[in-house]
């Protein structure tokens, strides 16, 4: 599971740092963070998808939309979720989950998903052109197309784990 946000995330650019992954040399943003593990999700899937191939299992990354659900309890009051957030959901792009679930569905009920591929229900990009999302979306992060990068996190990922 991943998210528009892989590519931009509140002005912070998705990318990965392999000199500071945790935020030990500079100041934790989460906004950078939130962008470097979502594009993670998605080199992660891409990489995977390479080293599966032939075994009959498909691996994709997603974005399901911006999907209305309990997760803002945690980032605003219950009464400005309810009394604001709530009537205005609809006009400011959210949807209901059974809507953001049909990505997933999809990339898990279809027979012809593209293997490495990022599907994704509509969110904001830097090129608004993949606003309207797609099944496949070539995403808009130069990133997220980068196989070196997609192996090195792999690896280090696996050494991280101890599964190295």
């Amino acid at each position: 599971m991943s998210s528009c946000y892989h590519d931009k995330a509140m002005g912070r650019d998705g990318d990965i740092h392999f000199d500071d992954l945790a935020f030990e040399n500079e100041p934790y943003d989460g906004w950078k963070a939130y962008a470097q593990s979502k594009l993670a999700n998605v080199l992660h899937a891409k990489e995977l998808a390479k080293r599966l191939e032939g075994t009959g299992v498909t691996a994709v990354s997603l974005h399901p939309g911006w999907v209305r659900t309990n997760l803002a309890k945690h980032s605003m009051p219950l009464w400005f979720q309810n009394w604001v957030m709530r009537p205005l959901s609809g006009f400011i792009g959210m949807i209901e989950p059974w809507e953001g679930a049909q990505t997933t569905l999809y990339t898990v009920l279809a027979d012809h998903v593209k293997p490495g591929a990022f599907y994704s229900q509509t969110g904001i990009y830097r090129d608004k052109a993949a606003n309207a999302g797609g099944w496949p979306l070539v995403s808009p992060n130069p990133v997220a197309h980068d196989d070196a990068k997609a192996t090195r996190l792999y690896e280090i990922s696996r050494e991280l784990t101890g599964l190295a």
